[in-house]
């Protein structure tokens, strides 16, 4: 489980996230207006957080977030002792004024600087320290010192890992795959030989990085096994979900960009090329030798098909699927994808006939009705 660090004074979050913070402050026996306080005052603040807490379950000693209007009563309402928020939400808003009041601490991004913050908070404990006799290390991989290893993870022939990294049990590193520091295989998660991971990657329980791809050339009854000697690349600060699969190339590599976030139940065929910083919802697949570029988002349950190329900043919505390639960015929605203002307008026209057509056959129905009735 996260464990919680130690306190930090409101000058260390200022500093760390970067941020403006306004209080309500007394002059002359009266409240003034929600004011920027300035560094001298940041400095000299007393005011100590303990945490990350919800608006709707806070107290003094914690900092809560608002990145979305809806939730703008509960955090007027909130006890949080600091609100990360917008200037918008914060002129809205105003600080609480009395003993403990609360402090609105104003970034371009309150959900980002909740998460960074959130990191200094919350860090992984692995309960575990140094490489157990119980594993199965080959004698010519190059392990760093500073490297977990729990009971029952094999790591195979001139596999090298890197400074930092925790492997769980049950975790696989095949022959000459590469870890860079500070990755965490996460219990029964698979990587196959000839696979490099970047700095920082989280490979979730379950996940297969460098699987075979599905590639068979049918001749008559047969289907003929096409062996992949490729691997996966990846790049720094991946995480990759729980039973995702990313299967290795046939003969290149499939590649996957630093910063990409991949979700649980995704599967990233043989000889795919993901860009940096894409996300990858759950149940979403992505067939052989397709590319994404970077800043691609495919929602849930997406398809993208083979060898068609996404531009920089495409979003396909849930549901959806492209058949071809998708040269702007911007939303696309349905199968064939396309773009999604063009997407609702073609559903509002289909609607539009299934109501006319309705009210077609009810008028046709009560005539007939009228005609049996003068009969």
């Amino acid at each position: 489980m996260p464990e919680t660090v130690v306190e930090l004074s409101l000058a260390e979050i200022v500093e760390r996230i970067g941020c403006t913070v306004f209080a309500n402050v007394e002059s002359e026996g009266r409240s003034l207006p929600s004011t920027a306080l300035s560094a001298d005052a940041i400095r000299a603040s007393s005011r100590r957080f303990c945490g990350i807490g919800p608006l709707n379950a806070s107290a003094l000693e914690l900092v809560s977030f608002l990145a979305n209007p809806k939730y703008r009563e509960e955090a007027q309402r909130s006890n949080a002792g600091a609100i990360l928020c917008s200037q918008e939400d914060a002129d809205l808003l105003g600080a609480k004024e009395g003993p403990g009041y609360r402090l609105l601490l104003v970034c371009k991004n309150p959900y980002a600087a909740f998460a960074r913050l959130s990191q200094v908070y919350f860090r992984p404990q692995h309960g575990y320290q140094g490489q157990s006799d119980r594993s199965m290390v080959d004698a010519s991989a190059v392990i760093a010192a500073s490297v977990t290893i729990f009971p029952f993870v094999y790591v195979g022939p001139g596999a090298q890992i890197g400074n930092g990294c925790v492997l769980y049990p049950g975790a696989f590193i095949g022959a000459g795959s590469v870890l860079g520091n500070d990755c965490i295989v996460y219990p029964n998660a698979v990587i196959r030989e000839g696979c490099t991971l970047g700095r920082g990657c989280v490979i979730n329980p379950g996940a297969v990085v460098g699987g075979d791809g599905f590639g068979f050339a049918p001749d008559g009854d047969e289907n003929v096994k096409i062996p992949h000697i490729g691997g996966v690349i990846i790049g720094e600060e991946v995480e990759v979900g729980s039973n995702a699969s990313i299967d290795r190339g046939t003969i290149g590599d499939t590649r996957i960009g630093a910063q990409t976030k991949i979700d649980s139940l995704v599967q990233v065929a043989h000889n795919v090329t993901i860009g940096k910083a894409c996300f990858l919802a759950a149940q979403s697949g992505i067939a052989g030798s397709a590319t994404l570029s970077d800043r691609v988002t495919l929602g849930g349950q997406v398809a993208v098909t083979g060898h068609v190329t996404l531009a920089k900043g495409v979003t396909l919505l849930g549901k959806s699927g492209a058949s071809k390639s998708l040269d702007e960015p911007g939303l696309y929605n349905g199968v064939p994808a396309v773009p999604n203002r063009e997407f609702l307008k073609r559903e509002a026209f289909i609607r539009r006939l299934v109501q006319q057509s309705r009210q077609r056959n009810e008028a046709s129905d009560n005539h007939k009705a009228g005609g049996e009735s003068k009969s």
